[in-house]
């Protein structure tokens, strides 16, 4: 990342000069490289900004179940996508197809929906855990496997080596497989989400991505609610 500090040196040091915006338009402005503006000491990159603005939006209207949150979903998919291939984080980066195409699939279906019932909140037998754990440690070693090779094998469009392969590949499964206990309306997602936000405030502060970490804190909070909400929806259904 050597080269993100020397871009970012660069641009800071013309802030305050009338050739700085014309530097930045001039320049990609979709690199993580390229300073938008500094605050208290962190250069912050148009990047990360909209994709972090994005994501928060995108889990604001879900919490609210507007449809909206899709179109923030696809848009935020593609930013990140880039970001974390810039960052070298490529199971993340993967993950996001997987997120784009959830995003497509989820507009559509709102759109057809037309029933207002209340699906119940269910848990997962002792079974289907150990069988979902299971699943999700193989596949993350796989992922990590595979992204641990992929410079060698694709060098032209990897050529750098990944980075935190197999916590990055196991937040990206656990993502995935949380999506999919959510769809399903299982109370284990959010012990997914709890989990995988943790360990991705620890990853993303250490790659120096310090808004997307912060991004995973709010994220980490809503999970903890949704816990404790979906909690007392299965307390009242028993109840009843």
């Amino acid at each position: 990342m050597s080269g993100r500090a020397s871009l970012h040196a660069g641009f800071s040091s013309e802030a305050g000069s009338p050739g700085y915006l014309q530097a930045f338009i001039t320049t990609d402005m979709f690199d993580i490289n390229t300073t938008l503006f500094e605050l208290l000491g962190y250069r912050m990159s148009l990047l990360e900004l909209l994709a972090v603005i994005t994501g928060l939006l995108a889990t604001w209207f879900a919490a609210r179940a507007n449809i909206v949150t899709w179109i923030f979903a696809i848009i935020n998919a593609v930013l990140f996508f880039r970001l974390y291939y810039q960052v070298n984080l490529y199971s993340a980066m993967s993950l996001q197809l997987f997120f784009f195409g959830n995003a497509i699939y989820g507009w559509f279906n709102w759109r057809r929906q037309t029933s207002d019932t209340d699906e119940p909140v269910t848990l997962l037998s002792h079974r289907e855990r150990i069988s979902w754990a299971a699943v999700l440690i193989i596949s993350a070693m796989a992922l990590g496997t595979i992204m641990g090779r992929i410079h060698i094998w694709l060098p032209d469009l990897f050529p750098e080596r990944a980075t935190f392969i197999y916590i990055d590949a196991m937040i990206a499964v656990m993502s995935i497989g949380a999506s999919l206990l959510c769809a399903r309306l299982k109370l284990e997602n959010w012990v997914l989400w709890i989990l995988l936000n943790v360990m991705s405030i620890a990853l993303y502060s250490i790659k120096g991505i310090m808004l997307v970490s912060m991004q995973y804190v709010i994220f980490l909070v809503m999970a903890v609610y949704g816990f404790i909400h979906w909690q007392k929806k299965i307390a009242v259904a028993r109840a009843s």
